[in-house]
């Protein structure tokens, strides 16, 4: 058994969080920075499937998020008149609605709630410089004070300013052609338990989702050649997004109206984060700010769930860190890759600029929503390429810190083959 490490996550993110959550059950002292002030609860619907349910079962957190759960019935498709010609409802193949269907930043606050009272929690906290040493590596915080750790791990996301400390040659982005902004609106009367699809003129989509009684969630994707790396924090200007909503049709109006609704609205490039490598040393990457997917693949936050725990896991089993960020990153390599397939050709067909390539877009809708197709593909669909064949590692139970109780970890080793179902 390895003694207990200290360890440093800079970022509160899903990826973050959830480490922390791992790390502190298995007895490590774990320290969480986040550079904002308070914690952030912004962010879209997030939907959590296969492999990931398993690793939120085995936290024992299912009824905690069903409490949290936006109650959204399916996905509806308007046409020009903005009223819905298609339908998909929850559990359709291509519907956006899964049976974990949680707001980003409730799942957030569920897990910091888990791991407040254990772990220690710095805000307005970043890092300024790393000095790695053959037994730790001395950390210097934005107050100027100088910190020891065993350990370092980065999970501040696509833009992350610490991965750029250490290992700034070894990260690439791949751009998609489309900038994304996500933010909250205030709920309107017509607004229904759906979430609906629209798409404007000029090639913008506008996806609305039901959270609560007040609000409701906006995404908006939009066309655009070049992207500007300072952009990847998601403070793009926001006059890009009013100018592409402009005379955008359905609910582009609306959105526009409200801009200003929401205080932690996001808008930057939709990009891939791809790295030769995702450590070195003593100082380790993991979610967005390791592999980042992109928000079309809806990976983004099951990876955030299995690499924390897989990571976790292994800096447990493994006799050294050196051997824990080997295996973590074996492990991991061949289902981030399968996850995050995505083609740009795909991302331009579902924004059409001309009126022509809407109309044969909605068709496709229609398409996808009839019983017909819905039969073939639930025949012939089977899982994800990133699920397929893709095995959960089990890590047995381990001792927790005097002050919490554990909480089992159940060893089943007759379903490490995880389906999209998660059973």
């Amino acid at each position: 058994m390895n003694e207990s490490r200290k360890i440093l996550i800079s970022g509160a993110s899903i990826a973050g969080l959830t480490l922390a959550f791992w790390l502190n059950r298995y007895g490590d002292k774990v320290t969480v920075i986040e550079r904002s002030k308070t914690f952030r609860t912004g962010g879209q619907n997030v939907d959590i499937e296969g492999p990931g349910q398993e690793v939120i079962r085995m936290m024992g957190l299912e009824e905690k998020i069903e409490a949290k759960n936006t109650r959204e019935k399916g996905v509806e498709f308007l046409g020009s008149t903005g009223k819905p010609i298609a339908r998909l409802p929850k559990g359709s193949v291509g519907s956006l609605t899964s049976s974990y269907e949680i707001l980003r930043g409730d799942l957030a606050h569920i897990l910091y709630d888990e791991t407040k009272d254990h772990c220690d929690y710095r805000f307005d906290t970043t890092i300024t410089a790393l000095k790695q040493q053959d037994n730790g590596v001395w950390v210097t915080f934005n107050d100027g004070s100088t910190e020891k750790f065993d350990l370092v791990v980065s999970a501040e996301g696509i833009g992350s300013s610490t991965r750029r400390l250490v290992m700034k040659d070894d990260i690439r982005f791949r751009y998609l052609g489309v900038y994304a902004s996500y933010f909250r609106i205030p709920r309107d009367p017509g607004d229904r338990d759906w979430a609906q699809i629209y798409n404007g003129k000029g090639g913008v989509f506008m996806l609305l989702r039901p959270v609560h009684d007040q609000d409701t969630t906006v995404l908006v994707t939009f066309l655009r050649k070049q992207f500007d790396a300072r952009d990847a924090d998601g403070v793009a200007p926001k006059k890009m997004l009013r100018d592409a909503l402009q005379g955008a049709g359905g609910p582009a109006d609306r959105i526009l109206a409200n801009l200003d609704h929401d205080l932690d609205p996001y808008l930057g490039p939709m990009i891939q984060v791809i790295g030769s490598t995702w450590s070195k040393g003593r100082f380790v990457l993991t979610g967005d700010a390791a592999w980042c997917p992109s928000a079309y693949t809806g990976m983004g936050t099951p990876l955030a769930l299995i690499g924390a725990y897989i990571l976790a896991g292994e800096l447990r089993k493994q006799p050294t860190h050196t051997a824990a960020l080997a295996s973590y990153e074996a492990l991991m390599r061949s289902y981030v890759a399968n996850g995050r397939t995505i083609r740009p050709f795909m991302l331009r067909l579902i924004h059409p600029r001309s009126r022509l390539g809407i109309g044969v877009l909605r068709a496709a809708w229609k398409g996808l929503s009839s019983a017909l197709a819905q039969s073939i593909f639930r025949r012939f669909g089977g899982d994800t390429p990133a699920e397929q064949g893709f095995v959960l590692p089990r890590y047995e139970e381990q001792p927790c810190p005097s002050n919490r109780e554990a909480v089992p970890v159940q060893i089943d080793d007759t379903s490490s083959i995880i389906r999209r179902d998660g059973h």
